[in-house]
């Protein structure tokens, strides 16, 4: 049975159970400071999952504070689903969303984009179907 190992606790480092694991110290900072903590005074604990993941539990003081703490209720704001991807119509998405080929390339039209082949990146928002297109080339419609 995997266990976890708390690998920080209370802004402390653990050197013990660090040694147990296949984590440096050096590997176990630098996987810290890409999750946003730069020091490890801000972090209550530091924990190796089972799976080998690492879970970051940051001080409260230093939270980042978001509309559920200040009670603001927020509009969902949609999840794009990719329709084309390199040049390339994912029609399973497009199915997922209840939309076809044909409404595709008549939203590409309306919206400048008449050669699919020149879609790097394209995506239906699921809540309101708005289009975002990206060619790849730093020009964007949205």
């Amino acid at each position: 049975m995997a266990i976890q190992v708390f690998l920080i606790k209370h802004g402390k480092f653990s050197k013990k159970d660090l040694r147990k694991t296949r984590f440096s110290l050096v590997e176990l900072l630098s996987t810290i400071r890409s999750a946003g903590y730069p020091n490890i005074r801000e972090l209550d604990y530091v924990i190796l999952e089972p799976n080998g993941d690492l879970s970051i539990l940051p001080n409260q003081s230093v939270v980042h504070l978001t509309p559920r703490h200040l009670s603001i209720e927020t509009d969902y704001q949609g999840l794009p689903i990719a329709v084309v991807v390199e040049g390339k119509i994912q029609h399973k998405n497009l199915t997922l969303i209840q939309k076809d080929e044909k409404w595709l390339q008549e939203e590409l039209t309306t919206n400048g984009f008449h050669q699919i082949n020149n879609i790097f990146y394209a995506a239906v928002m699921d809540k309101d179907h708005s289009l975002i297109v990206d060619t790849g080339t730093g020009d964007q419609n949205a």
